[in-house]
């Protein structure tokens, strides 16, 4: 049997009183066949004590959605490696949202739907475990704009004399950086992305190195690729590993002697990238009509960043039509080696599972709460059940002995328990007394995906 109450009481230092109600709820979600995550559906589906007046005072109260899911960490690394490689993963997930009411519901851009659309928008960071290839969501912060104030056009004047002055100015101006300029370089830039990147890091890295000590990289989309981003991650002794755009001007180090006047020169040959030199290739390989060919550069400048980064360029050459797919990715860390930059970076994408979870089971899509502390709360308990759905399935394919197991086999089982108990409180009848172990673990597969029947294994 799968038991949710030994899990559920290490969070009692965040939660207090609420661990019963808690628990309940998590329970009525696993539960939920249709209709969809919302406050209501919950309260259909948990026991006698559980009501929906208490799920909706549950939803109000300020929930520190990091020190739970810490508490779970800490309980979930107990028995783990200590020496198991930990990176810290970034991504936005953009819900659609009608209406006005909700709190933050604004126009976003979405990647999947491929244009702006009104929703809501939340970073999340999470914990990568590269060795078990699974995410583990830390927290998130919702991105809120800042409400347009509507200015009237009338009554303003251009000043075209300042303006000639200033161009003047311009025009009469030695050469070269101003005395006394700051540069630009080392300036980060404002904007709500940088402000969420920013603020999640510096929640959770304190924390979580305490854990995880070994901690070094941060990994983002193309996003967060950029010089502001580079220059937060450098704050907290992290290295980031991003994506550039794939035309991107990238730039040799300058290698000629000093003329001896002014600063030594920075950059050097800009890169061809359908002329790159054999010097740097990695590795080829071709497999089903296309060569694939990695080159790395270890220290190469770009206008876009403050230092020299590593770079690694993927070409993908179709042998027939001779088209080339390219991909750009790079890391601060100038020691990282090629394979193992492409490996982690590819183990971004496990936060976006957590983002497919959270919305097809456990009501990332489907909330309706309109107000702040409420939507904080819905969003967070979606992704805190993609944690519990982690520990549960990895406890479930050792006391089932089933390799292959999904969340769709955890609904399954919740499901049948819940019919399971009803039927038997209703007739009055003791479980023990007319069922055994087996009989009682066939019950729980009914409607499982992936779990085998009894009489299979027993064959």
């Amino acid at each position: 049997m799968l038991e949710l109450e030994q899990l559920i009481m290490n969070l009692a230092p965040a939660l207090g009183t609420n661990v019963g109600i808690i628990e309940q709820i998590i329970k009525g979600i696993y539960c939920v066949s249709s209709g969809g995550v919302t406050m209501k559906n919950i309260a259909r589906w948990t026991d006698k004590g559980c009501s929906y007046r208490s799920i909706q005072r549950f939803y109000k109260l300020p929930i520190d959605w990091f020190q739970l899911n810490l508490l779970l960490l800490k309980s979930l690394l107990i028995d783990a490696p200590t020496k198991n490689e930990q990176v810290l993963a970034f991504d936005e997930v953009v819900e659609k949202k009608a209406g006005k009411c909700t709190f933050g519901v604004d126009w976003f851009y979405s990647s999947i739907a491929g244009h702006v659309i009104r929703s809501v928008s939340n970073h999340v960071v999470s914990l990568i475990d590269t060795k078990k290839e699974k995410s583990f969501v830390l927290t998130h912060r919702q991105t809120v704009k800042p409400k347009k104030t509507s200015k009237s056009k009338k009554g303003k004047k251009v000043n075209r004399t300042s303006n000639k002055k200033k161009m003047e100015s311009v025009a009469k101006r030695k050469a070269g950086r101003p005395k006394g300029s700051k540069n630009k370089q080392n300036i980060k830039k404002e904007g709500l992305l940088y402000e969420s990147f920013e603020a999640l890091l510096s929640m959770v890295v304190p924390l979580v190195k305490l854990i995880c000590p070994e901690l070094q990289y941060v990994l983002a989309d193309g996003a967060y690729g950029n010089k502001t981003c580079c220059l937060i991650v450098a704050q907290f002794d992290l290295d980031l590993i991003s994506k550039l755009n794939r035309n991107t001007g990238l730039y040799l180090p300058y290698s000629g002697k000093y003329g001896g006047r002014g600063r030594p020169k920075k950059y050097g040959k800009k890169l061809d990238y359908q002329k790159l030199s054999d010097d740097y290739l990695v590795s080829q390989q071709e497999e089903d009509g296309v060569c694939t060919k990695i080159y790395q550069i270890k220290g190469i400048w770009t206008k876009k960043m403050p230092a020299l980064i590593n770079v690694v360029i993927i070409l993908k050459i179709d042998l027939v039509s001779k088209k080339v797919a390219r991909v750009v990715l790079f890391s601060t860390d100038l020691t990282l080696e090629a394979e193992q930059l492409i490996r982690f970076y590819s183990l971004r994408f496990q936060i976006e599972f957590n983002f497919r979870d959270a919305k097809q089971y456990f009501g990332l899509a489907d909330f309706k709460n309109i107000k702040p502390i409420q939507v904080n709360n819905a969003v967070g308990l979606s992704l805190f059940m993609d944690n519990i759905s982690m520990i549960l399935l990895e406890k479930a394919k050792k006391e089932w002995k089933e390799e292959n197991l999904s969340i769709q086999d955890l609904k399954a089982y919740f499901r049948a328990h819940k019919y399971l108990k009803y039927i038997l409180n209703t007739l009055n009848i003791d479980p023990e007394g007319i069922l055994n172990q087996p009989q009682m673990q066939d019950i729980m597969k009914l409607g499982a995906v992936n779990r085998t029947d009894f009489d299979e294994i027993a064959a």
